[in-house]
């Protein structure tokens, strides 16, 4: 990727220049060379009937040369330099190609699962740790060391510890030879069977004590006017930018920003740009941006966040008096709100009435997200912000999915906030505007007519207020 002289490191994963091909793709190629070695084959039959025609049999007692000649010619064009070799290289082509698929998806589960045993085995051993690091950190704080900013800047040296995140099904899985954790988890006496799962059965056991419990539904209140300083995206800088907007919980606490742009045929595109974690109690509140939301997103649950972000966009293209069902939405955020945007991209429900085709993540943990292939996926990742990490599980190597990771060492930031800040994704998402690799680049040109206007046409921004309402229907 092209930089500015002294700018950070930046990786490309993924995207249309990616040099991973999809083994989907190798399966497909497979059959094709199998059918094609059945269709020379099938000439190789026919080039054999044709030696075994009567006439040219016939042929050989009134011109022995010439029916020779041609004997020969048949030979040789159904033999091993003719369609016989050709029918039989392609078959072994294809059978080489299906057992390649087959040997490095054994091979990808085998390391899988390897790193999957590794995640549980260190986070189980932490939890064990946890009396003595709590009175370890009581200590220091009491000699009057700032143990928070230590950590920060810890997490900034070493962000893989987020990794061991990706182990809480193993937590759950052992939960019952952990005191207290067995008598905490009192469901946990059964194996979690993945992430997702376990993180289903942390939060319904905290739900029983009343902590991180979706308790009511959306309301969803359209503002008069959007919040003094935002603006339709024109880049993704700018897209970055228009979230740190959105981010402010204490003066413009659980705002949804959806951006209509006119394409010129009397239709539009829709951005919908959703803001990080503003609350971190893990007792639910009237603001849905809460840890809560983070918890149960991420274990794939329905939450009053996700129910408010749908009304929001639906609410606003009501106001068109047309029909929207076909055009196109990009679903936009920074950490809580990529997972939100990853989470309406993949659910079923959503896409039957919302033409989903792009999403673009910023420090969010989405790698575990069912996204399906034909949407086009950019997450804009740090190797300091230890967000992203903390289902540690990497995200997909595919054409779709496109993940630009900056390393940040040797710049400014020094802290693993500094390094989740939408301030400091806005650098990195100008890095990609200029960016001229051809992963990237794609990207820009598909999503384009989200961060234009042809013809001239103003977008619209509209700003929506989400609460959560205790007694109101969860989203379902």
């Amino acid at each position: 990727m092209a930089e500015p002289p002294g700018a950070p490191a930046v990786r490309v994963r993924g995207g249309a220049a990616g040099t991973t091909v999809e083994l989907t793709a190798v399966d497909d190629a497979a059959r094709v060379l199998a059918l094609e070695a059945a269709a020379v084959g099938a000439v190789c039959v026919r080039l054999t009937a044709v030696a075994l025609d009567p006439c040219l049999v016939a042929s050989a007692a009134l011109a022995p040369v010439s029916a020779a000649q041609a004997q020969a010619a048949l030979a040789l064009a159904r033999g091993p330099a003719g369609a016989g070799g050709q029918a039989a290289a392609l078959l072994g082509l294809s059978a080489g190609a299906a057992g390649a698929v087959e040997a490095y998806r054994a091979t990808e589960q085998a390391v899988a699962a390897s790193v999957e045993v590794a995640q549980d085995v260190a986070f189980v051993a932490l939890v064990r740790a946890a009396p003595e690091l709590t009175v370890g950190v009581l200590a220091l704080h009491a000699l009057g060391v700032d143990v928070v900013g230590a950590a920060d800047e810890a997490a900034f040296v070493v962000p893989g510890v987020a990794d061991l995140a990706g182990g809480v099904d193993g937590l759950v899985e052992l939960a019952p030879t952990l005191p207290p954790l067995g008598r905490w988890l009192p469901t946990a006496d059964r194996p979690a069977g993945d992430y997702e799962t376990a993180l289903r059965v942390i939060a319904e056991t905290a739900a029983a004590a009343g902590l991180l419990r979706e308790s009511g539904g959306a309301v969803v209140t359209r503002e008069a006017h959007p919040r003094q300083g935002a603006a339709a995206p024109h880049d993704l800088a700018s897209l970055a930018g228009d979230l740190g907007n959105l981010s402010d919980g204490e003066r413009y606490p659980g705002h949804v920003r959806v951006v209509e742009v006119p394409q010129g045929d009397g239709s539009s595109a829709w951005l919908v740009e959703v803001s990080g974690t503003q609350e971190w109690g893990v007792e639910p509140g009237a603001n849905p941006f809460d840890a809560t939301s983070d918890v149960r997103l991420m274990a794939g649950q329905s939450t009053a966040l996700a129910q408010g972000v749908t009304a929001a966009l639906d609410e606003a293209m009501a106001e068109t008096g047309r029909d929207t069902s076909g055009e196109p939405v990009l679903l936009a955020g920074h950490s809580l709100g990529g997972i939100v945007a990853a989470g309406l991209a993949s659910s079923p429900r959503f896409r039957a009435s919302h033409h989903v085709t792009h999403v673009v993540t910023m420090g969010s943990p989405v790698g575990r997200m069912p996204v399906p292939a034909d949407v086009s996926v950019l997450s804009l990742e740090h190797q300091q912000d230890a967000v992203p990490r903390l289902e540690g599980q990497a995200n997909p190597d595919r054409r779709g999915w496109v993940t630009v990771t900056r390393d940040l060492r040797g710049g400014s930031v020094r802290t693993a906030s500094g390094a989740h800040a939408t301030s400091e994704y806005a650098r990195t998402a100008a890095l990609v505007d200029s960016a001229t690799d051809g992963s990237t680049v794609a990207w820009r040109e598909g999503s384009s007519r989200f961060l234009s206007t042809p013809g001239g046409a103003a977008p619209t921004v509209r700003d929506f207020r989400v609460a959560r309402v205790p007694g109101l229907p969860e989203a379902p």
